[in-house]
């Protein structure tokens, strides 16, 4: 049995959970331009993590999608290869016969006018207690900001000649797994709104932009054309060559429901493993030099019998 046997009811059910969550996390930023990427993380972990499991008797095939989230407490002075752990596991009658693992690095889209604070050593050692410390001036909730995304937004938190950049080229030369970038994007560009929303009334806009996945060698191809330190734009990383019909952001790249329903499971992205032990595979779970955020497990079960 092989990833090409998955029935087409499958991947259509995965590629709805993840559009859904997808969704969620766009309009969360497009409605928090200040939201940390670590909650960004969270929501689309927690609205994966709630969707139905499904059967599909027709072809005798089932699919469960969990997560495991590890928590934000990062190990300071070094740097995290990946947020988020893609793991799909393809079973038949309860034996484990192929892995199929994706990393994913995210990063989120930065307005032009609200400040985004990177979550630092002091919010992990304090925690809670950080909530409650706001005595000094802020700005007045009553006052509202107008905030807005476009093509030159930038990804604050990725910068050129980075050591985590450099971490990354050497996992995947060394370990044979792929990392790819997950791009935290709003709805659609250009978006204006304004903090906070008028009567609570969040965005309605369509999500036709939202997460998009792009590959760590066109990322970093980008990078090493700017300065060090430098963050790249929105439309710095479009891929010219990028095309799908009906996707006015394609050039932004994969739209996440699609990077996992057609690329991962359709055997085209990831790394795939046979079901014995393998020393990469081990090593990514068990001997991690820096920390996972979370892992996303796609359960597939094709076929009957036990």
């Amino acid at each position: 049995m092989t990833f090409a046997d998955i029935p087409e009811s499958v991947i259509d059910h995965v590629r709805r959970v993840f559009a859904a969550a997808n969704e969620k996390v766009a309009r969360t930023l497009s409605d928090h331009p200040s939201m940390h990427e670590e909650m960004l993380d969270q929501t689309l972990i927690t609205e994966l993590t709630v969707a139905p499991s499904a059967f599909f008797a027709g072809e005798q095939a089932a699919v469960v999608i969990e997560s495991h989230w590890l928590g934000g407490r990062r190990m300071w002075g070094r740097w995290e290869i990946a947020d988020i752990a893609l793991v799909v596991l393809l079973r038949r009658g309860g034996h484990l016969v192929l892995r199929k693992v994706a990393l994913l690095q995210t990063k989120r889209l930065y307005s032009k006018e609200v400040a985004v604070e990177e979550l630092g050593p002091d919010d992990y050692m304090i925690g809670i207690g950080r909530l409650g410390d706001r005595t000094g001036h802020a700005m007045p909730l009553t006052v509202q900001r107008g905030f807005s995304f476009d093509e030159q937004s930038v990804y604050g938190a990725l910068h050129a000649g980075s050591k985590q950049m450099d971490r990354i080229d050497a996992y995947e030369q060394a370990r044979h797994i792929p990392v790819f970038y997950a791009f935290y994007n709003p709805q659609t560009l250009p978006f204006r709104a304004t903090y906070p929303p008028l009567d609570g009334a969040g965005s309605v806009a369509s999500n036709l932009l939202g997460t998009r996945v792009q590959t760590s060698a066109h990322v970093h191809g980008h990078l090493a054309t700017l300065p060090a330190g430098a963050a790249p734009s929105f439309g710095g990383l479009k891929d010219a060559a990028s095309s799908a019909i009906g996707d006015p952001f394609a050039a932004s790249g994969w739209r996440l429901e699609n990077f996992v329903a057609d690329e991962v499971l359709r055997c085209r992205q990831g790394t795939l493993f046979d079901g014995s032990a393998d020393m990469n595979l081990e090593r990514l779970f068990y001997a991690r030099s820096a920390p996972i955020m979370a892992a996303i497990t796609i359960t597939i079960e094709v076929g009957g019998g036990g």
